[in-house]
C-alpha cells in the first residue's frame, strides 16, 4: 500500500507540476466535467453495481510537444445491491508520423468499496488515428501479477441533430479469481450541443464476459468543456 501511494504521488507530482509550468505559458489547460444517470455500470465484463450516479472529472493540456491528463471517475450506486468505485488516471502521450499514431502512458487506479485494497495498475496505449481509431492497450498489476489486454474501435459521426459515436471493445483480463477472461462490449453516444461548452447526451451498451450473460446498459447525462 505505501508503494502504491508513492507511486501515485510522484507521478502526479510530475503531471501536476508540468500542468503549472504550462499554466503560465501560451498553450491553455484544457477540461471537462460531467455527470450521469446509468442503469448499470460494467467494467471489464464485471458488473460493480446498478441504478448509479457517476461523475467525471477531466484535464489535458501540452508541455514541451507531450500531452499531458488526468481523470477521476466515481461510480456511486443508488440501489440496496452493488458497490462503489473511485478511478484516477494520470498520464503522458505524444503523437508519431504526422500524428497517425499516438502513444500513452500511465497509471490507473481503481478503489472498490467491496475490495480490501485499491488496485494499482501501469498502462501503456497506442492508437492508429484511421478510420474506426483503432486502439490497443494493457494494464499491468504488478502487485498480483494481474494483466488486461484491450481492443477498441471507435466512430463518429455529426448529423443535423446530433453527433453519434459507436465503439467496440474486445478484452482478456486476469482477476483474483479467473485468468484470462474474455469480455466484450459494445456501445451506442448520442450527444447534443446545447453552446459551445455544454452538451447532453444519452447511450446504450451491450456488454458480455463468459462468466455471466450479456447485459444491456443504458444512461443519461450532462457535459461541460472548458
Amino acid at each position: 500500500m505505501k508503494d502504491k501511494t508513492k507511486l501515485i504521488i510522484m507521478f502526479a507530482s510530475l503531471i501536476f507540476g508540468a500542468v503549472s509550468l504550462n499554466a503560465a505559458g501560451e498553450d491553455s489547460v484544457k477540461g471537462s466535467v460531467s455527470t450521469k444517470y446509468t442503469s448499470d455500470y460494467a467494467r471489464r465484463g464485471s458488473l460493480l453495481s446498478q441504478e448509479a450516479m457517476q461523475a467525471q472529472v477531466g484535464f489535458s493540456t501540452a508541455v514541451a510537444g507531450v500531452d499531458v491528463f488526468g481523470d477521476f471517475f466515481t461510480n456511486q450506486s443508488t440501489a440496496s445491491s452493488g458497490g462503489n468505485t473511485d478511478e484516477f488516471t494520470l498520464g503522458v502521450g505524444t503523437s508519431f508520423m504526422d500524428d497517425l499514431l499516438s502513444t500513452y502512458v500511465g497509471v490507473y487506479n481503481t478503489d472498490h468499496s467491496a475490495a480490501a485494497d485499491s488496485t494499482l495498475e501501469s498502462f501503456v496505449s497506442v492508437s492508429l488515428n484511421t478510420v474506426l481509431t483503432p486502439t490497443i492497450s494493457m494494464y499491468h498489476d504488478s502487485d498480483n501479477s494481474l494483466q488486461t489486454f484491450e481492443g477498441q474501435l471507435s466512430y463518429d459521426v455529426d448529423l443535423d441533430f446530433a453527433k453519434i459515436g459507436i465503439g467496440g471493445i474486445l478484452g482478456t483480463t486476469d482477476t483474483l479469481s479467473v485468468k484470462n477472461e474474455t469480455y466484450t462490449g459494445l456501445v451506442a453516444k448520442a450527444s447534443r450541443s446545447i453552446n459551445d461548452q455544454f452538451n447532453v447526451f444519452t447511450d446504450v451498451s451491450l456488454s458480455d464476459s463468459e462468466s455471466r450473460d450479456n447485459e444491456t446498459v443504458w444512461g443519461v447525462g450532462l457535459n461541460l468543456n472548458f
